[in-house]
């Protein structure tokens, strides 16, 4: 009995483990935050500016190297007076310095600003790429819901056509129809199977599409809510077309991005000029060292040569440019160059935007538009199809005009839902620009 129970535990553990993880669309897009190629290619891009911003902050903090040597000397030879004797030796020395710059002509300051402005700049790459996987996730994420209703639609249009094949065999039974009416119905079983398999078919293909843009291994296991919790149509409104590009022109990432890389621009400059103003920095030092000669019998200790050889300095020291070969010109040129390149990104950045808006405005317009018109045939079709198959079971209605009905009502609930996806997909493009 205990061996039996633990075999029907390990198939029910294997089972669920074995059940399909059913996505919300909040989810696709958190995973795909946290696993796409392009977003960890874009955070890596911002830790760099990260560590620029803070090597360029951290430039106006002290330097401190220490340094020690061993060294030989035959005939001439060093001594701690600053003179040469003549002798073999050798010397032990090592040091400490210290810099600091008080003034150079504002260079680190404005090294440190732009630095600033690149790295708000990387932040808002990071931004855009989100959103921009955030609309390919959704696409993928929608036609995977337009999809499964299509299964479902196959399947239901199955059962009919199923039932209805039944009942036209009992017709032909009790002799109120034609045999060819049972062939007819049978036909039309087949077409609605092959309907199912096709419909099957993109749903898995659609499922392909949105676990490879996760970049997941196993489609088996995955699948999305149900369309009956899916975003209500009813409650989409479309954003005004001009209200959409005012405010795409002061929060979009893409503009936000490209109008501080102007403004880090201009700091560049100003970085380029200060090379033209001279430079005051503070030193200080201090060095110490041990002196043996060899051909002296007696040398001091190395305790008292340390205590007597020590030396300490520290003072100021300014530097004045007078001419470097013209460097700092035409570095001055060359970032003046990027100010005028950067006004032409903006505005082609400010054009391409406008391009994308207007489209996404009239394309949801159209949307909303089909989509009207889609359920108005659609409704229509399904009126249709209840007294044309009240017709047919009075015996006013031909099996073909029946199947004719039929099939323009799953038709027009196909295109329906093709319009109704469709719709959604293209409203929620549009808000993209107003977040």
């Amino acid at each position: 009995m205990k061996k039996l129970i633990l075999i029907i535990s390990i198939v029910t553990i294997s089972f669920v483990s074995k059940a399909q993880k059913v996505w919300t669309l909040d989810e696709c897009v958190n995973y795909a935050m946290e696993h796409n190629v392009t977003i960890l290619q874009s955070v890596i891009s911002q830790n760099n500016a990260e560590f620029q911003y803070k090597m360029a902050k951290n430039a106006w903090l002290p330097t401190v190297s220490a340094d020690a040597s061993e060294s030989f000397g035959f005939g001439q030879s060093p001594s701690a007076n600053g003179v040469y004797v003549s002798d073999n030796s050798s010397s032990t020395s090592f040091g400490i310095s210290v810099g600091m710059p008080l003034f150079n002509g504002l260079s680190l300051y404005h090294q440190t600003k732009s630095s600033s402005l690149e790295l708000n700049a990387s932040k808002k790459d990071l931004e855009a790429a989100k959103y921009d996987l955030k609309l390919l996730i959704m696409s993928y994420y929608m036609q995977v819901v337009y999809n499964k209703e299509l299964k479902a639609i196959a399947e239901k249009q199955l059962t009919l056509t199923e039932e209805q094949h039944n009942k036209t065999q009992q017709l032909f039974e009790l002799g109120k129809v034609p045999e060819s009416n049972v062939y007819e119905s049978a036909a039309q079983v087949a077409t609605a199977k092959s309907s199912l398999v096709q419909a099957n078919n993109n749903l898995m293909l659609s499922i392909l599409d949105i676990v490879q843009a996760l970049e997941l291994d196993n489609v088996d296991d995955f699948d999305v809510v149900s369309p009956d919790d899916f975003q209500d149509i009813d409650n989409q409104a479309i954003p005004s077309q001009e209200s959409t590009f005012e405010f795409a022109l002061q929060h979009q990432p893409r503009m936000e991005a490209a109008n501080m890389r102007l403004e880090k621009a201009y700091v560049d400059v100003k970085a380029s000029k200060s090379s033209w103003y001279p430079s005051l920095s503070l030193f200080a030092g201090y060095s110490n060292g041990y002196y043996n000669y060899f051909s002296q019998s007696y040398n001091p200790s190395f305790s008292d040569q340390i205590n007597n050889n020590g030396r300490t300095s520290f003072g100021v020291r300014l530097s004045i440019p007078i001419f470097n070969a013209m460097q700092t010109k035409y570095r001055v040129e060359q970032t003046k160059l990027s100010i005028e390149n950067q006004e032409l990104e903006i505005q082609n950045t400010q054009k391409n935007l406008k391009k994308e808006i207007q489209q996404a405005f009239y394309n949801a317009i159209a949307a909303e538009q089909k989509y009207k018109a889609a359920d108005e045939t659609y409704q229509s079709a399904e009126v249709a199809y209840r007294y044309s198959n009240e017709s047919f079971d009075a015996g006013k209605t031909t099996l073909l005009e029946l199947n004719e009905s039929k099939n323009r009502l799953f038709k027009s609930e196909s295109e329906m839902l093709q319009a109704k996806y469709e719709y959604l997909y293209r409203v929620e493009v549009l808000k993209f620009y107003n977040q």
